[in-house]
């Protein structure tokens, strides 16, 4: 396939870690990680912010390890970003730091790409040329929320072999619920397809692999048949190129196919669910009280404040809200929030 226009990379706000690293001491109680930094990347455009930053509170609660979060976002929101997580950082000292991108597509097909799901998502496609600074890094949707340390997650990319440059969740692992054998009109990956609201990016192995040469000829041949964008493109990539994938547990990319017809992640049930994904806008439509739930608690939370009380009203909402298949799985939400919370009590049923 033929290059895609070269991107020119365009920070809005200079990396700050090219500047300094973090270099502040860290508490005696906070146990040290063998990983420096683990890079968390979102994009966000228009009304996603809140809930942008609901992804970070989640990384923070449960993260001790520094986070450095690469936001990609529109003009609107810079200043939003700048203000909320430079006082963030007052509050939390040394946990995290954060760069600012713009959305930058290729000239030629810029429409096309703004517009081709929810608008600026495909951006991800590009990241691998956008920040030649980064060498991995974890992308994942606004609507996702960590339910547990990173560091967990971040640990997948030393399994990977040598032939692996991504990680990502089955889209499911039942034919008759998955949505790709029953209705995609596009190669996908394997038998049920990928899903890419969280996903393990090793950026040097696809620079090397030529990454983004490959998805604005992907674009153009099935622009007509990718109604879910930038995940279709990924899928047709790695359906010719099935090695590259690493495939993580259900667990990792927890979402409402899981549990909505029953128990289909045990995963999860078995260790808990780790990235909770609200996908189709389960955590604001009312059709999934038990998200809802688990957002509402981490959507309250104040940075600073006693992170236990995200815990007791997790539990607290999960227990009033209505009988639901995935409410009667409420412990596979609460276990690991459970474990590195370490609540003094917790709420009962009553």
């Amino acid at each position: 396939m033929s290059p895609t226009n070269a991107l020119q990379v365009e920070l809005v706000d200079p990396p700050l870690h090219l500047r300094r690293q973090f270099l502040c001491d860290r508490s005696e109680n906070k146990p040290r990680s063998s990983t420096e930094r683990i890079v968390i990347s979102f994009v966000v455009c228009d009304s996603r912010f809140n809930e942008s930053l609901n992804v970070i509170k989640s990384v923070l609660l449960f993260t001790k390890t520094p986070v450095y979060f690469v936001i990609f976002t529109d003009n609107k929101l810079r200043a939003k970003f700048n203000e909320t997580l430079n006082d963030w950082k007052t509050v939390v000292k040394c946990q995290f730091d954060f760069e600012l991108h713009k959305i930058n597509f290729p000239g030629a097909y810029e429409e096309d790409w703004i517009n081709l799901f929810s608008k600026c998502a495909a951006q991800r496609l590009f990241i691998p040329k956008l920040i030649p600074h980064i060498d991995s890094m974890i992308y994942v949707d606004t609507d996702t929320l960590f339910l547990g340390p990173v560091d967990e997650l971040w640990d997948a990319f030393g399994k990977f072999n040598e032939s692996q440059i991504s990680a990502m969740t089955l889209e499911d692992d039942n034919p008759n619920v998955s949505w790709y054998p029953r209705f995609a009109k596009h190669p996908f990956y394997g038998k049920y397809g990928l899903n890419s609201g969280v996903m393990l990016m090793n950026l040097t192995r696809m620079r090397d692999f030529g990454w983004v040469d490959y998805v604005t000829p992907i674009m153009l041949r099935w622009k007509l048949y990718i109604p879910w964008g930038d995940q279709d493109i990924i899928n047709i990539i790695f359906h010719y190129h099935e090695s590259a994938v690493y495939v993580l547990s259900c667990r990792y990319n927890y979402r409402s196919d899981q549990c909505m017809y029953g128990d289909a992640c045990a995963d999860a049930t078995k260790k808990g669910v780790f990235v909770l994904h609200g996908s189709r806008k389960a955590f604001h439509n009312h059709k999934q009280p038990a998200l809802e739930a688990v957002y509402k608690a981490i959507d309250e939370y104040e940075i600073g404040t006693d992170p236990v009380n995200v815990f007791t009203n997790m539990e607290k909402y999960l227990n009033k809200g209505p009988q639901s298949h995935c409410g009667n799985l409420k412990d596979a939400f609460l276990k690991v929030p459970k474990q590195i919370l370490k609540p003094k009590h917790t709420i009962s049923d009553t």
